[in-house]
């Protein structure tokens, strides 16, 4: 199973031995719309040149307008290139 990571469209390098791990689950059983929910387990990326230009030297505070964490960013993970949910 190949899965990978894609933010704002750009593929993020992973480790070799990292994998996401994806799991569902039933979350409240009274709530019709919550009863099935995916959640992943949290996971590292390498600092490789691709992943620093993604994420704008992240470890680097002193770049003004760098990557903030804090705001939501388009994201898609694929598995065995077909886009997962």
């Amino acid at each position: 199973m190949i899965v990978q990571l894609y933010i704002q469209g750009e593929r993020v390098d992973m480790f070799e031995e990292e994998s996401i791990s994806i799991s569902d689950s039933i979350q409240n059983v009274r709530d019709i719309g919550k009863i099935f929910t995916s959640f992943s387990r949290t996971f590292s990326v390498p600092a490789s040149k691709e992943n620093n230009k993604i994420f704008k030297h992240y470890y680097n505070s002193d770049i003004d307008n760098g990557f903030d964490a804090r705001i939501r960013k388009k994201a898609t993970i694929e598995v065995n290139n077909m886009p997962f949910k």
